[in-house]
């Protein structure tokens, strides 16, 4: 199966276990068993399309409880020559794996359903219909008269059933149609057919050979389903072969194969930043350095490294010398224990100094002063950051559906049959602006009491949350919505000015409290081609474009098309999480936010028409 898709769409929204559309085909990307970077004759593939960084994977390996060494981006398809023309042979170049799901399909001319094996290519016959009954009894052709290329290419049906735990198999449409048993004539020949009625009330299912018929009507009903299905989920997982299920207790649920709740993908994002974005410590972190030196213990051959250090091309004496602090002196990095001790660093990393002009291939910036930006800009801002230059190291780490990924791991699917030391990732380069808030006055302002009686609104929508739809351990904080609103409002108004488009540009959260307090957001690009590096995201960040770009997005957060509605909310959006944010004034992209279009209140950062004193900027500009 050819790739229509990026390498960077590999991982999100086309990744392990995920069922995609394409244009003459429905598939699910297979799980990692299956990659032919990791097959026995894909050494060059695996060197093409691996993936180093270092200090994600020590986070990652923390995080999953299991090493972690590298990652795997996934291949391109072999370039194709013409019509006719043969496909060269490419070592670094592949077709991804795919798995056909959902099974069931019908034909669009007489409707009749058929179940298509998981492993059926798609230039298989079984892939056309060849139903030898007429349409009309003694009239028309069957579609099996039909000649071989004009016979009815078989339509996957849009309705499948999954459970919490990320298990997916198709609808039960035998038991169904039957009231939960099987045909009384013997094999059932089902129909799909639809009718003038609204909504699920025209669809309908007919077997033909019993004559009996049910419609959809009662199908999204969880009662309904396990009243004909009288067991639970069968733990099926297509993405891992045909005997790969597990035990499962879980409820299953109808959903439609393109819903968004059909595949809630888990990723982990990192900035490779200094040292670790270094040629010195990326030749290191690679998975054949680390077995090489591994293999001179416990002596390390002096005329050897060298060599080596030559070959990667790096300085001899500093590969040495980085050589023998890591596996000599046992100097090692020591992983960040927690989320927000990993993002620390970058926090830090971001205030400077600039990297040495040898090492900025793949990180740069360029520290402003903020008072260059204006004396508003200034009491609201205390730090502005360039990043001309970035890379970005996204990981698939697990998927989940029916609910996001919960905090826990607990309903996150797995993406191989065994524990791999790799995951799949992809890098992709951009730029961005950090901006860090000023710290004296967002914290006189989190202890105003109209922002503690907002918060409070916020907590208590959250608490009502059960625990098995909870993402946060946490309850949110005001700097946190503060930031992410503000971010929000941003993207949306960089989008408008800069030329990208708003899912190019992403956000990446520092907020944290006590006394190493971090209150800053970095806004980037990061994309698999040359969207990502145009440069008009650090061009906007100039001081002659900043602070006014700042100020007309919280001038258009002042007024929404769904006002009064949206600034006299009380609890909206998922979970109920947002105050004053809907899709007219504050939600992105999926693509774009991090946390799901949650935690959201733009009263928080421009007040309301009752409450001035909510506002953390001073709207006097």
């Amino acid at each position: 199966m050819a790739n229509d898709f990026r390498a960077s769409q590999g991982i999100v929204p086309f990744g392990v276990g995920a069922m995609i559309d394409f244009p003459d085909d429905t598939l699910m990307m297979a799980g990692l068993d299956a990659w032919p970077a990791t097959q026995p004759n894909g050494e060059k593939l695996l060197d093409a399309t691996r993936v180093t960084d270092g200090r994600l994977a020590d986070r990652l390996t923390v995080r999953m409880g299991r090493p972690i060494t590298y990652f795997v981006s996934p291949a391109l398809a072999p370039e194709w020559l013409g019509f006719g023309a043969p496909t060269p042979t490419q070592t670094d170049r592949a077709y991804m794996p795919f798995v056909r799901f959902p099974n069931w399909h019908y034909c669009p001319r007489c409707r009749r359903m058929k179940f298509v094996p998981w492993n059926t290519v798609a230039r298989s016959n079984q892939l056309r219909c060849d139903n030898p009954n007429r349409l009309k009894e003694g009239k028309g052709k069957t579609c099996r008269d039909l000649t071989k290329y004009r016979r009815p290419k078989l339509i996957p049906v849009r309705f499948v059933v999954a459970c919490e735990a990320g298990h997916i198999s198709d609808f039960p449409w035998e038991t169904w149609v039957h009231g939960g048993s099987s045909c009384p004539g013997g094999t059932a020949e089902l129909y799909f057919t639809s009718t003038t009625l609204p909504g699920l009330s025209g669809i309908s299912i007919r077997c033909r050979t019993c004559d009996e018929k049910s419609t959809l009507a009662r199908a999204f009903n969880r009662k309904s389903l396990a009243e004909v299905i009288r067991n639970s989920c069968s733990g099926h997982r297509p993405w891992l072969g045909p005997k790969s299920n597990e035990l499962c207790t879980q409820e299953l649920q109808t959903i439609q194969r393109g819903a968004s709740n059909a595949y809630f993908a888990e990723i982990a994002k990192s900035i490779l930043i200094p040292p670790h974005s270094t040629k010195l410590r990326q030749v290191l972190d690679h998975p054949k350095t680390k077995s090489f030196v591994e293999a001179l213990l416990p002596e390390l051959h002096r005329p050897t490294l060298d060599h080596l250090a030559r070959e990667y091309q790096v300085d001899p004496e500093d590969f040495f010398g980085e050589v023998r602090r890591r596996y000599v002196d046992g100097q090692k990095d020591q992983p960040a224990i927690d989320e927000t001790s990993y993002r620390r660093v970058e926090y830090n990393a971001f205030a400077g100094p600039r990297p040495p002009r040898e090492e900025r291939h793949d990180f740069d910036l360029r520290v402003m002063e903020p008072g260059t930006y204006g004396e508003w800009f200034a009491s609201h801002f205390e730090a502005v950051t360039l990043v001309p230059k970035l890379r970005e190291t996204r990981v698939l780490t697990g998927f989940s559906r029916i609910l996001p990924p919960a905090a826990d791991r607990s309903r996150t699917a797995s993406l191989s049959l065994g524990k791999t030391d790799w995951l799949p990732g992809v890098s992709v380069r951009g730029e961005g602006i950090f901006l860090r808030l000023r710290r004296s006055r967002l914290d006189d302002w989190a202890t105003r009491t109209s922002v503690e009686r907002r918060m409070k609104m916020i907590c208590a929508n959250a608490d009502q949350v059960p625990e098995s739809m909870r993402r946060y351990n946490e309850l949110p904080s005001a700097q946190l919505i503060l930031v992410h609103t503000l971010a929000h409002l941003l993207i949306r108004q960089l989008a408008f000015e800069s030329g990208y488009d708003v899912s190019s540009i992403q956000e990446r959260l520092y907020v944290a409290e006590g006394t190493d307090a971090m209150a800053g957001v970095l806004l980037y690009t990061a994309s698999g081609d040359s969207e990502g590096t145009l440069g008009g995201l650090v061009r906007r960040g100039r001081p002659e474009y900043l602070a006014p770009t700042v100020q007309a997005a919280l001038r258009n957060a002042e007024i929404c098309s769904s006002d009064p509605l949206c600034i006299e909310s009380s609890g909206q959006g998922l979970n109920s999480l947002n105050l004053a944010a809907c899709h007219a004034c504050s939600l992105l992209p999926e693509t774009s936010c991090e946390k799901r279009n949650m935690l959201l209140d733009r009263g928080l950062s421009i007040g309301t028409p009752e409450d001035s004193q909510l506002a953390f900027f001073d709207m006097d500009f």
